[in-house]
């Protein structure tokens, strides 16, 4: 398809240093598009839920790269020291204001190791540059590698872009059938139907999925209490957050919060 806008909608940049691992081992699935270096230390990474899913490895410096929506099985790797460094950004990239670039594009999961050391000096960029402005080139350089790697996957209905553009937009208020209703502009039974044509669930649990997966995100980046991360992601009470936090995460906020702990910004 012809690309006419990119848009580099939001970011999240990060890193951790001179980390104790000892094959830590976390299971997540983040809402946004994920570039993950290891520094010192490796990454092996595992996208998908088959049994038969293949594994990777990044070596030192090398980079993987993950899907939004997509659980990542991640194994952190000491260094010779025993210790490990890394750096990421999560981020959002939107195609022609309305597909998300990796609806439209397959990656390699781990980047050619060419890429390496300009990667580190973009990562680093995003990481440590206060003004939104200077850190745009990184930014924009990262989606050109992105694109230099990418293989096209069939097209995306619009109509189901558009839902999940809208459901990204507005996860952390209050979503109605009719709001669903009119960002289609069809019936109700029509929007069911799209959502189980175009996500298998219904429209009430891929909202929720949406919402525990930013959730997600705000316990590994974040120091905010729990209440104030079911507030953020549309879930103002907080005992329903906590069951259903479980329920899609198979563990409780705090537990995958003490497990990620690793990856959490200092």
């Amino acid at each position: 398809m012809e690309i006419r806008s990119i848009c580099v909608c939001n970011h999240i940049g990060g890193g951790f240093w001179g980390s104790a691992v000892h094959e830590q081992h976390e299971v997540k699935t983040l809402p946004m598009l994920s570039i993950v270096q290891s520094i010192r230390g490796s990454y092996r990474i595992g996208l998908g839920d088959s049994p038969s899913m293949e594994i990777f490895e990044t070596g030192e410096m090398g980079v993987f790269v993950a899907p939004g929506q997509v659980t990542q099985h991640i194994t952190h790797l000491a260094g010779e020291d025993g210790l490990m460094d890394a750096q990421w950004i999560f981020f959002n990239v939107e195609i022609n204001r309305l597909y998300k670039l990796d609806d439209l594009y397959t990656f390699p999961t781990i980047l050619p190791a060419s890429y390496n050391k300009e990667i580190f000096g973009l990562l680093t960029t995003v990481r440590t540059e206060e003004s939104f402005l200077k850190r745009l080139p990184a930014l924009h350089r990262l989606v050109e590698i992105l694109l230099e790697n990418a293989a096209l996957k069939p097209r995306v209905p619009e109509e189901i872009a558009r839902l999940k553009s809208y459901v990204e937009n507005h996860y952390m208020n209050a979503i109605t059938a009719e709001d669903l209703m009119r960002v289609l502009h069809c019936s109700r039974s029509a929007m069911y139907r799209h959502f189980r044509d175009g996500f298998g669930e219904s429209p009430s649990h891929y909202i929720n999925r949406v919402r525990i997966h930013h959730a997600q995100l705000l316990l590994t980046d974040t120091s905010s209490s729990i209440g104030e991360i079911a507030a953020a992601v549309g879930i103002p009470d907080v005992f329903y957050f906590a069951r259903l936090f479980r329920s899609i995460a198979g563990m409780s906020a705090r537990e995958y919060r003490e497990r990620s702990s690793t990856g959490v910004s200092k």
